[in-house]
């Protein structure tokens, strides 16, 4: 039987899942999974690869933790970007540039359909205008986070860059 293992990106990711996610310990984890909190310290170790949590507690502690951070990885190494559906603004940072620009694609469509329902019959009531208003607040949220996206890749590249040169 040949042993599973996780990329460096995954591992980090499980790390993150375990210790990093606010409000949940590694001991409520463990309380979740029925192992020990020193297990779940180890499954989150980046230096003990090969300690894995079984599929089935890797979802569980997903679930738990509802932390995306592995599945953005896998997601990544597979070519996809993991697009949430709602963001909350304090999380942007996490976004990348494209999965921020499809958020803001996708709201910017519904802003599209309410407006142009709304204003069909020339009036904008103030039910409708309450709609469009929430919506064009998350619209402006969302470029927010293609621009803290982007600062992102550009700190990436200029650490890269001083590196290089030094």
């Amino acid at each position: 039987m040949q042993e599973i293992s996780l990329s460096s990106e995954a591992q980090t990711a499980l790390f993150k899942m375990i210790n990093q996610t606010k409000g949940i310990s590694p001991k409520e984890i463990a309380q979740v999974t029925g192992d020990s909190h020193n297990t779940i310290c180890n499954y989150g170790n980046v230096r003990m690869p090969n300690h894995l949590p079984s599929l089935k507690k890797l979802e569980t502690i997903m679930m738990f933790t509802q932390s995306s951070e592995l599945i953005k990885v896998w997601a990544h190494q597979l070519g996809y970007a993991l697009v949430p559906v709602n963001c909350d603004p304090s999380k942007h940072h996490e976004l990348s540039i494209f999965e921020a620009m499809m958020q803001h694609n996708i709201k910017s469509g519904k802003a599209n359909h309410v407006v142009y329902e709304a204003y069909e019959d020339g009036v904008i009531t103030p039910a409708e205008y309450e709609e469009i208003h929430q919506l064009t607040q998350g619209l402006t949220e969302l470029i927010a986070a293609v621009d803290q996206a982007a600062l992102k890749q550009m700190k990436k590249y200029t650490a890269n860059f001083e590196k290089e040169k030094a």
